[in-house]
């Protein structure tokens, strides 16, 4: 039989073992054999505790101790689902997961949810609706990695169903897409060619090859010099692969291709020491120093965006513009998959006419 007990700490006022109004931590003791072991539950709602005792007592406090099946635990499905996943998931991916996965396991030991069978629907709604400070996109990315985790467990034989299945993602309004100015541009080129640290040049380089592809900040810095070859029209970018095996491919000026690869080593923007989150967390705090010098409120996001209204300025049709930038809607999926280097000629010499 478990027994719950508080340990007051020294500041607290109160004696009584089993104080209900008293905040001080929960501990449980239980005899094995003829040994007596004591655990803190990590919480300190009086009601939660008893809860959790009660579950444990029902499942056997040896299969709580030891992680079997028939009693497996929030944290040891997280735990497990975390080190699957990275054979399968990029690390920017497993991050977002890890963050998920380490709020609901907060949430149950809030609420002294211990094992994964006590999660049902009902407790998995109110963990989503905890969620009372992100947007309506994000609340819609968190359920379906939330669904995905509940139907890892179901493919383990864990749980018979997902409790997760029966949410629904809220409904995401239009986003509304800023690009800069071009007076602000230009104010953000002067700032970068003013600044003081030792990556001015690849800072230079780099804004404008942003403004040039349309890449994301979180591809740009990875850019190898294989990837930015030259044939007998200039330098181009290659950006990705469509579905028919077709290279989609973006020109950049002759000046910029030449920049590029006067910089020592395959990735100029990346040492390659640190992984792929540091590499942008780093290039996102310097272009946080630039827009403050050039007195211009925006983020890095916004040079796809500036790419983007660039091409459609100039004539260029919304799907070739999509598909330079990956977009997945099904229309531009479909004009994806028939991206022929003929349509890609087609592209390059619409660019370069920009230029001229």
């Amino acid at each position: 039989m478990l027994n719950l007990s508080r340990r007051h700490v020294r500041k607290c006022p109160n004696d009584s073992r089993d104080n209900l109004r008293c905040q001080c931590p929960i501990w449980m003791d239980w005899t094995q054999g003829s040994t007596r072991l004591q655990k803190s539950l990590g919480i300190r709602d009086w009601q939660a505790a008893q809860r959790r005792a009660r579950d444990m007592e029902a499942d056997g406090i040896d299969a709580y101790q030891t992680g079997n099946s028939g009693a497996l635990t929030v944290q040891k499905a997280t735990d497990d689902f975390k080190a699957d996943a990275k054979n399968s998931l990029k690390p920017p991916t497993l991050k977002l997961y890890r963050i998920l996965l380490a709020r609901l396991n907060a949430y149950c030991k809030q609420h002294g949810y211990v094992f994964l069978k006590q999660l049902d629907v009902v407790q998995v709604r109110e963990f989503r609706n905890s969620w009372t400070t992100y947007s309506p996109r994000t609340v819609g990315k968190h359920i379906e990695r939330l669904k995905r985790f509940f139907s890892w467990c179901v493919e383990n034989s864990w749980l018979s169903e997902s409790p997760a299945k029966p949410l629904k993602p809220p409904k995401v309004g239009e986003t509304n897409v800023v690009p800069f100015s071009e007076e602000e541009i230009e104010k953000i080129l002067k700032a970068c060619d003013t600044y003081g640290g030792p990556n001015r040049k690849r800072l230079v380089v780099l804004t404008k090859l942003m403004l040039a592809t349309g890449l994301a900040i979180g591809d740009a810095p990875m850019l190898s010099k294989s990837r930015v070859p030259k044939n007998g029209s200039g330098w181009y970018v290659e950006l990705r692969r469509a579905k028919t095996g077709t290279a989609v491919s973006c020109p950049i000026p002759n000046d910029l291709g030449k920049a590029f690869h006067a910089f020592k080593g395959e990735t100029p923007f990346w040492t390659g020491k640190s992984n792929l989150d540091h590499l942008t967390k780093n290039w996102r705090k310097i272009y946080t120093k630039i827009f403050k010098t050039a007195g211009v409120h925006g983020h890095p996001h916004q040079f796809r965006h500036t790419a983007a209204k660039r091409l459609l300025v100039a004539g260029l049709p919304v799907s070739h513009v999509a598909t330079l930038l990956g977009n997945t809607e099904d229309i531009v999926r479909k004009h994806y998959s028939k991206w022929i280097p003929e349509r890609q000629t087609a592209f390059d010499n619409a660019i370069r006419a920009i230029w001229k």
